[in-house]
C-alpha cells in the first residue's frame, strides 16, 4: 500500500482534481457569484451547498450548478462511522430535475474512488419517490409494523408511531428480519417517480456501474426521492464508503422555495493526520486548450465515456455537463480562450465520432473516438 493511498490530504486533492475534470467547481469559486455577506464562513456542508446553489440558480435559472466541498465535520454521517474520526468530500448538483443529475454525480463518484484504488463492490440503490409516493408507502408500512410490533427491537417499538422509519436505521437483526418481509417503497411510486427511477437505472447500466436494488435502504432524515450507498469490497486505509441521493423536497424546505432540485453524494474518509487547511478544496491548476460541447442527452451520456478516455490519456479538457443549450457552452469556451472545440450531438454519439473545430478559423474535421486522444495530443 503506497503512502499516497493512505493520505487523506492527498485524497482530497485527488477528489478535487477528478471532480473538476467532470465539470464540478469548488464551493468558494461558486460563491463568487453571490454577495459577500451571503457567503459561508468556515467549512461547507450539504446545507451550505444547497443554500449557495439556490442563490446562484435564482440569478440564472436556466442552467444547473455542479460544485464540491470538503469538510472535517460532516453534517449527515452514517451511523457506522465515527464523527470524531471522519471527514467528507461532497459533490452537489443543483437545479437538475432530470436523471442526468444522478448519472453525472455517480459517474464522478466512481471515477474518484476507482482511480484512488478503492475496491468498490457495488452501489445499492432504492427509490422512495415524491411526497405522495412516500405518504402511501409510510401508511402501508405503519400498518404492517403495528401488526408485527412484538417482533421489533424494544427501542423501535417505543418510537413506532412518531417515526415508522426508525427500524430501517436500527442495527438489530430482529428489525431487519421484520422489514425484509414488509412493503417495498418502489411498489408505491407514482408514475412520474417510477419513470425517473427507471431512467436512472438504465443510464447506470449503460455506463457499466455495478449496482443492485436494496429495499432496506431507507431512513435518511433528508427524505430523499432516490437514495444510494457505496459498498467497498474490502476495508480501505483511507476511504470508508459513500452515500447520496436526490433531495428535492429537503432542499425546498431548507431554502424555503417552492421549486428546487438537488442531487448530492458524500465520500467519507478517515481524517486522521489532516489539518483544517487540507479541507480548503480547490480546482487544480490546469490550462486546457480544448472545450467539449455536448448537445442532447445521448451526447451527454456518451460524453462521460469520452471524458474518461481523455482523462486516462492525460489530455486536459473543459466541459459543462450541466449546460442545457449550446450558447452557454460556447460562452464558457470563449471565456477560457481555448484553441479547439470538441462537438458531439446525437449523430456523433450514434456514430462514435466527434467534431474537432478550430476556435480561430472554424475549420473542422470529424474524428473517430478510438483515435481522438492521439489526434488531440498532436494538435498545435
Amino acid at each position: 500500500m503506497s503512502a499516497q493511498t493512505v493520505s487523506p490530504s492527498l485524497f482530497i486533492k485527488h477528489a478535487a482534481d477528478v471532480a473538476s475534470f467532470y465539470g464540478f467547481r469548488p464551493m468558494h469559486e461558486v460563491e463568487r457569484g453571490i454577495p459577500a455577506l451571503q457567503r459561508t464562513r468556515g467549512v461547507h456542508s450539504f446545507g451550505t451547498a444547497a443554500n449557495t446553489c439556490n442563490l446562484i440558480i435564482a440569478q440564472n435559472p436556466t442552467d444547473p450548478v455542479l460544485t464540491f466541498y470538503a469538510t472535517p465535520t460532516p453534517s449527515h454521517i452514517p451511523a457506522q462511522f465515527s464523527p470524531k474520526d471522519t471527514g467528507e468530500f461532497g459533490l452537489h448538483v443543483a437545479g437538475s430535475p432530470e436523471s442526468l443529475g444522478e448519472v453525472v454525480l455517480l459517474k464522478t463518484l466512481f471515477a474518484i474512488l476507482t482511480e484512488w484504488g478503492v475496491p468498490v463492490a457495488r452501489v445499492r440503490v432504492n427509490a422512495l419517490g415524491d411526497r405522495d409516493s412516500k405518504a402511501r408507502f409510510e401508511r402501508e408500512l405503519l400498518s404492517y409494523l403495528r401488526r408485527h410490533s412484538g417482533d421489533l427491537d424494544p427501542a423501535c417499538q417505543d418510537t413506532l408511531t412518531t417515526n415508522p422509519l426508525a427500524p430501517y436505521t436500527c442495527q438489530s437483526e430482529a428489525c431487519r428480519q421484520v422489514l425484509a418481509d414488509g412493503p417495498r417503497a418502489v411498489n408505491f411510486l407514482s408514475e412520474k417517480s417510477r419513470s425517473h427511477f427507471r431512467e436512472v437505472l438504465e443510464h447506470v447500466e449503460r455506463l457499466g456501474l455495478p449496482y443492485e436494488l436494496d429495499d432496506l435502504l431507507v431512513g435518511d432524515d433528508r427524505e430523499p426521492r432516490i437514495v444510494f450507498a457505496v459498498d467497498l469490497a474490502e476495508e480501505h486505509p483511507t476511504v470508508l464508503g459513500g452515500t447520496g441521493g436526490r433531495f428535492d423536497e429537503y432542499v425546498r424546505r431548507l431554502t424555503n422555495k417552492k421549486d428546487g432540485a438537488a442531487v448530492s453524494a458524500s465520500i467519507f474518509f478517515r481524517k486522521k493526520g489532516t489539518t483544517r487547511s487540507c479541507f480548503s478544496a480547490h480546482t487544480p491548476l490546469r490550462s486546457p486548450k480544448i472545450y467539449f460541447v455536448q448537445l442532447g442527452l445521448r451526447a451527454k451520456l456518451q460524453g462521460l465515456a469520452v471524458v474518461d478516455m481523455l482523462r486516462q490519456a492525460q489530455v486536459p479538457v473543459s466541459q459543462s455537463f450541466d449546460a442545457k443549450s449550446l450558447a452557454p457552452q460556447l460562452a464558457s469556451a470563449r471565456t477560457l480562450g481555448v484553441s479547439h472545440l470538441l462537438i458531439m450531438g446525437q449523430r456523433e454519439a450514434l456514430d462514435g465520432t466527434v467534431i474537432v473545430r478550430s476556435a480561430t478559423n472554424s475549420s473542422q474535421t470529424i474524428i473517430p473516438l478510438t483515435t481522438l486522444p492521439r489526434f488531440l495530443k498532436n494538435l498545435r
